[in-house]
C-alpha cells in the first residue's frame, strides 16, 4: 500500500505541466526515476498490455444439497391401520397406495350406492319401456335383495353402537355399566361432566332397545327408522364426551398421554357410528326406491313420474360419489414418484386426521440452496448456468440451473443475505440430500472482448482511469469498463485499444 501511493504521488507530479528550465530538469530527472521504478524489479507496478480475448464473470458460493420437492402425507379420516404397503428406503410410484386403513364400512356403503343407482337407473328404463311381466318379477327380487340389505344393515348398526360404546368410550369412564358412573379425567366445567355421566346412564337403554330391534317382527322399515334414531343418540353422547376430553386437564392419574389415548379411541367410536348411519341410510333409500319401483311397474308411469325418476338416478350418481370418496380416504397414496423417507404408521393402530405418516422425497430433482451477498446478487438471473462440486465427488462437475432469485434479502448471522435455489439438470444417484456442495454460478460470459488487468484500473467514484504507457511516461485516461472474472481481468468497453500498454499495481484495482 505504501509503495503504490508513492507511486500516485509520482504519477501526479510526472503529469503536471513544465513551468520552467528547473521544473523542467526536476522533471526530467523524475521522469529517469519513474522509469527505473517500473521496469526495475519494485512490485509496485509493472506494465501488461492490452489485449482481445474471451471473459467469464462468476459467482462463487456453497450451500448443501436437498430434495426439490419432499412430500409429507396424512388422512383425512380417522380410521384403523390395516395395513402397511411402503417402509423407509422403497421407491413408490406414482398412485400406489402406501397405507391402508379398515374399510369394510366405507366399501358396503359403495356397493349399496351402487346397488341403489342400478335400481334407479332400472326403474327409470321401466318408466320409459312399459313394465312387462318379467319386469315386474325382477322388480320383486330386487325389494326382496334391498331388504335383505336393510336387515343386515340394522343388525350391524347395534354391532357398532355396542363396540363404540363398550369397547371404545367406557375407557373414559370408571363404572360405566351402572348408575353411578364417573368420567375418569378431570375436568373443571362440572356442567359437562354431568351431562356426560348422565348420558352413559341414558345409553343403556338405548342400547338394550338397539338390541331388541335385532329379533323384532316389526315391520323392517319401522326398525330401520328405530335403530336409525338410537344411532343418532349415540352419535350426541359420543361428541358431547369427545368434547369433554378436549377440556381434560392433566394430573399424575390421568396424564396428557392417556387422555390422548381416551380421545383417539372416541374419534373413532364417533367415525364407526357415522359409518353405520351412512350404511344404515344408504339401505334405506335403496330399499324404498325398490319398492317404489315395484309399485310403478304395477301401476303404470305419468310424465311427472318419468321426470321424477331422472332426478332420482341423478342423486344416485352423487351418492356413489360420495361413498367413493369416502372409500378413497382410507387409502393414503403416494402422488408423486420417489424413496420413502419416513413412515411412521404401525398395524393395528388408531391414526388421526392430518397426522403426517409417510414422507416421500421425488425421484431426480435436487437443489442447493445458497446465501448470495448483497454485491453478488445483482450479477444473478434466473436461468444462469451452474457448475456444482459436491464435497463427496471434488473432481466430478455436476450441471445445474438457477431456478430462484428472491426480490428481497432475508436476515442472517452474517447480516443480509438473499437465498437463491439452484436445480441439478440430470438425474444422477451421486447426489444425496445432505452433502455439501460448491457453486460456481456463470453470470455472464463474452468472446474477443479487450481485457486488462483489474488490478491496473483506477475507481474514483463511478469513474474509472488506468495509465497507458506513451512516449516513455504514463497517461491517465478514463476508460469504461464490463465485467470482471475471479481471474483478475476485467473488461474494457471503450478508451483503450488492443496493443495499449497500461500500468499495473498489484492484485486488486485501486482507489483514489
Amino acid at each position: 500500500m505504501a509503495s503504490q501511493k508513492r507511486l500516485m504521488r509520482v504519477l501526479a507530479f510526472v503529469s503536471r505541466p513544465a513551468v520552467a528550465i528547473g521544473g523542467a530538469l526536476i522533471i526530467s530527472s523524475a521522469s529517469v526515476a519513474f522509469v527505473w521504478f517500473l521496469t526495475g524489479t519494485s512490485s509496485a507496478g509493472i506494465y501488461s498490455a492490452v489485449a482481445l480475448g474471451p471473459i467469464t464473470e462468476e459467482v462463487d458460493v456453497s450451500g448443501t444439497v436437498k430434495a426439490s420437492q419432499n412430500t409429507s402425507l396424512s388422512f383425512q379420516t380417522v380410521g384403523q391401520v390395516a395395513s402397511i404397503h411402503a417402509n423407509v428406503g422403497d421407491h413408490v410410484t406414482f398412485g400406489s397406495t402406501l397405507i391402508t386403513l379398515a374399510n369394510e364400512t366405507q366399501s358396503a356403503t359403495v356397493a349399496l350406492a351402487k346397488a341403489n343407482l342400478a335400481t334407479q337407473k332400472a326403474r327409470l328404463d321401466a318408466l320409459t319401456s312399459g313394465t312387462r311381466p318379467e319386469q315386474i318379477s325382477i322388480d320383486e327380487t330386487s325389494v326382496s335383495q334391498a331388504k335383505s340389505a336393510l336387515e343386515n344393515a340394522v343388525q350391524h348398526a347395534y354391532i357398532n353402537a355396542d363396540d363404540a360404546i363398550h369397547a371404545k368410550s367406557d375407557s373414559s369412564f370408571s363404572n360405566p355399566r351402572v348408575d353411578s358412573v364417573r368420567l375418569i379425567p378431570i375436568i373443571s366445567d362440572t356442567v359437562l361432566v354431568s351431562k356426560v355421566e348422565r348420558g352413559r346412564v341414558d345409553i343403556r337403554p338405548v342400547l338394550e332397545n338397539m338390541h331388541s330391534l335385532i329379533a323384532s317382527s316389526t315391520d323392517t322399515e319401522q326398525r330401520a327408522d328405530s335403530m336409525q334414531s338410537d344411532l343418532k343418540a349415540v352419535a350426541v353422547f359420543l361428541n358431547d364426551l369427545s368434547e369433554a376430553l378436549f377440556k381434560a386437564l392433566p394430573n399424575g392419574v390421568t396424564p396428557a398421554k392417556t387422555i390422548a389415548s381416551y380421545q383417539t379411541l372416541v374419534d373413532a367410536a364417533r367415525s364407526e357410528i357415522s359409518g353405520a348411519l351412512m350404511t344404515l341410510t344408504t339401505a334405506q333409500t335403496a330399499y324404498r326406491s325398490a319398492s317404489g319401483l315395484l309399485a310403478l311397474a304395477r301401476s303404470g308411469a305419468t310424465q311427472n313420474d318419468i321426470d321424477a325418476q331422472h332426478a332420482s338416478v341423478q342423486a344416485g350418481v352423487a351418492r356413489l360419489a360420495s361413498a367413493k370418496a369416502n372409500l378413497s380416504r382410507t387409502y393414503l397414496v403416494a402422488p408423486i414418484s420417489g424413496t420413502v423417507s419416513q413412515q411412521n404408521a404401525h398395524l393395528g393402530e388408531t391414526v388421526s386426521p392430518s397426522v403426517p405418516l409417510v414422507s416421500i422425497v421425488a425421484d431426480g430433482k435436487y437443489q442447493v440452496d445458497a446465501r448470495v451477498s448483497e454485491i453478488g446478487i445483482t450479477k444473478i438471473h434466473l436461468g444462469d448456468h451452474v457448475e456444482v462440486t459436491l464435497a463427496s465427488y471434488p473432481n466430478k462437475t455436476f450441471n445445474a440451473t438457477v431456478t430462484t432469485v428472491p426480490p428481497s434479502a432475508t436476515k442472517s448471522n452474517g447480516g443480509d443475505s438473499y437465498k437463491i435455489v439452484v436445480t441439478f439438470n440430470d438425474a444422477d444417484t451421486r447426489i444425496k440430500p445432505g452433502l455439501s456442495a460448491n457453486l460456481r454460478i456463470i453470470t455472464a460470459s463474452k468472446k474477443n472482448v479487450l481485457l486488462v488487468p483489474t488490478s491496473s484500473i483506477i475507481a474514483n467514484g463511478a469513474r474509472h482511469f488506468v495509465y497507458v504507457k506513451s512516449d516513455g511516461t504514463s497517461v491517465k485516461k478514463q476508460i469504461k469498463i464490463g465485467i470482471q472474472s475471479v481471474s483478475g481481468m476485467t473488461e474494457v468497453t471503450s478508451g483503450l485499444n488492443a496493443g495499449d500498454v497500461v500500468l499495473s499495481f498489484g492484485t486488486r484495482a485501486t482507489n483514489s
